[in-house]
């Protein structure tokens, strides 16, 4: 008797907490507030990832009088671009990851998923109270749908919560130390290409207004050769930039992979191997003075 009074007031306590408005609120804050992380992490990442490839397209052209030198870097930040399109992707999963696990709290916030569970509570209970019950079929499987329902319920929120403790007890710090410097190595970044820009647009007007009888392939080489080492110095100042960030690009990814990719499928893995121990068990062979 002791044991099933406690198992009932257990179960009641798991309603309430169920329909608490404040346990959803406060697990829907959580995920916002890594969901939005997310995004703002991959909006750098996809900003990185169009300053590489502004970069990529960037080469000197000087055609005065009909002739023509041309010199491209994009091959020189190749491997800039394999990694920022690397750490594009991370965040685009890791932003999905979030995004579903958001739709997942959702459900189990509806009014009607709320009143199936709390249903199944009592169903159970009923039961559970009456022993000519225990040894039947309707006892087994309204255990089961008790157990997949809870962990449905439950899951999702119990996720969001080990999420948020490892972040704010582990990742915080290095997170916010190194998206400030993702942020401002990106900044940087756009001005070195902005001043690169500007520089051959002076080039070709200086080139574009010099007199005909100055251009001659001496004129032309030096003009390409002076632009060259110009914009090779900026691409040296572009990568130098880039290899600062190197290791808060790293972390990112490493924060990012943990929160929303290594925790949510070691708990999709527990989730599945509990829900197969429960469709597998036959909880009706149990004495009906066991609690379960």
């Amino acid at each position: 008797m002791i044991k099933k009074s406690l198992v009932t007031i257990m179960l009641l306590l798991v309603v309430i907490l169920s329909l608490s408005e404040s346990f959803d609120v406060k697990s829907s804050e959580q995920l916002d507030a890594a969901f939005k992380r997310s995004l703002v992490t991959f909006a750098v990442a996809r900003g990185l990832n169009g300053l590489v490839s502004v970069v990529q397209g960037t080469e000197v052209s000087l055609t005065p009088a009909g002739v023509g030198v041309n010199f491209a870097v994009g091959e020189i930040v190749d491997p800039i671009n394999d990694m920022v399109e690397r750490f594009s992707w991370v965040m685009l999963m890791s932003s999905v990851s979030l995004g579903a696990q958001e739709v997942m709290l959702h459900l189990g916030k509806m009014p009607l998923f709320k009143a199936m569970f709390a249903l199944c509570v009592l169903l159970f209970l009923f039961l559970y109270w009456q022993p000519r019950f225990r040894v039947g079929k309707w006892y087994d499987w309204s255990l089961k749908a008790l157990l997949l329902l809870t962990v449905l319920r439950f899951s999702v929120p119990l996720l969001v919560m080990i999420n948020t403790f490892v972040y704010e007890q582990v990742l915080a710090e290095k997170y916010q130390r190194s998206s400030e410097v993702v942020f401002e190595t990106s900044e940087e970044m756009k001005g070195v290409i902005e001043e690169a820009k500007s520089d051959q647009q002076r080039t070709k007007e200086k080139a574009s207004q010099a007199p005909w009888y100055t251009l001659d392939s001496l004129n032309i080489n030096k003009q390409y050769e002076a632009y060259k080492e110009r914009l090779e110095a900026m691409t040296d100042r572009f990568i130098d930039k880039f290899n600062t960030a190197m290791d808060s690009i790293i972390s990112l990814i490493t924060i990012f992979i943990v929160n929303s990719i290594v925790i949510p499928l070691i708990v999709l893995w527990l989730f599945v191997y509990g829900m197969g121990s429960i469709i597998r068990r036959d909880f009706q062979l149990q004495e009906p003075d066991q609690p379960f």
